[in-house]
């Protein structure tokens, strides 16, 4: 439960923990982040310092009878609501099944919290029924509603609660976190690339650092070296595994990006920082190509994440095909 593993996150907590100590907690708080910023052991150490009956301080005292049995998963006041397995939403049995309850005396005499994971995934029914709870919450009842950044909120939930958006540390912060995370290895350049790849989530970053993970990477660029000029875009094919084809699309777009980025003289913003030769080479295409490509790679990226039942790999052949029309075209 404890945050110094993540020091980005000591000054958001200090702010709304100093809220619950001053009795002016909302009582519906919204948390906005970017995922793999260390979101869930953040959300759950200030259900632990509300749940907390001892402490007077920013920090939950963790010995107290309500703080063991949070720690031990086992407070009856303290429920965590989300989409289960192979459930693509939240329904409305689940938030009629917690809203009877918030009107139940606290069975530990103290406050209770309610975390909504995910609450984009309520469905418009499932929205509605807690809204009516928001709308007139019981006593020393606190809800906690996370999501990500860019997710779609009803207005009318949005409308009841104070909304905080969990912060990313700066560049050089995340940097110097990973370094100390035993990712000696990897160049400043290196680093720099896997977090602006992963919106700076450090612990996003992490998981494209895994070694093979990023010999994956390493591997995709390399042979975008041999067949941009080539222009023999059908050679990707086999490099693509498809349980993994958006992650490649997303690759792709951001050196597409760069390039574009690099003749417009900003390179200072470029993200790939480690594969300025591949940026150069995709640089001398012209920006229209560059701009059709990127549109090209972009729609199958949105088709394979919006539509089900897609043929993945009848996509990708389509995309690789249209890549060498796009790249034969004079302009």
């Amino acid at each position: 439960m404890i945050l110094n593993d993540y020091p980005w996150l000591s000054q958001p907590y200090q702010q709304l923990a100093s809220g619950i100590i001053n009795k002016r907690s909302h009582h519906a708080l919204l948390i906005n982040y970017v995922q793999g910023s260390g979101e869930n052991k953040f959300i759950s150490k200030l259900a632990n310092r509300l749940l907390c009956q001892c402490s007077q301080q920013l920090e939950p005292c963790l010995s107290c009878h309500s703080c063991q049995l949070f720690l031990a998963h086992h407070h009856p006041d303290y429920s965590v609501i989300t989409n289960g397995q192979d459930k693509q939403s939240i329904g409305i049995d689940q938030i009629r099944n917690i809203a009877s309850r918030v009107y139940e005396k606290s069975q530990q005499g103290g406050n209770k919290v309610i975390w909504i994971k995910h609450a984009a995934l309520m469905t418009e029914a499932a929205a509605n029924a807690l809204l009516k709870t928001l709308e007139e919450p019981p006593q020393n009842t606190y809800f906690i509603l996370s999501d990500e950044h860019n997710s779609q909120l009803l207005p009318t939930i949005h409308s009841r609660c104070f909304s905080y958006f969990l912060t990313l540390p700066k560049l050089e912060q995340s940097i110097e976190w990973l370094k100390k995370q035993h990712y000696q290895q990897y160049s400043d350049n290196e680093l720099a690339s896997a977090l602006l790849l992963s919106e700076n989530a450090p612990l996003k970053a992490t998981a494209l650092l895994a070694p093979e993970k990023w010999q994956q990477r390493k591997e995709f660029c390399d042979h975008l070296l041999e067949v941009v000029p080539q222009n023999n875009y059908w050679q990707l094919a086999k490099t693509f595994n498809y349980e993994d084809v958006i992650e490649r699309i997303i690759w792709f777009c951001a050196l597409l990006s760069d390039a574009l980025k690099a003749k417009q003289k900003v390179g200072r913003f470029i993200v790939n920082r480690d594969q300025v030769p591949l940026i150069r080479l995709l640089a001398t295409k012209s920006n229209e190509k560059l701009s059709a490509l990127y549109d090209l790679w972009l729609q199958a990226r949105n088709q394979l994440l919006t539509v089900t039942g897609l043929n993945k790999e009848l996509i990708v052949y389509n995309v690789l095909a249209q890549s060498e029309l796009i790249s034969e075209t004079k302009n």
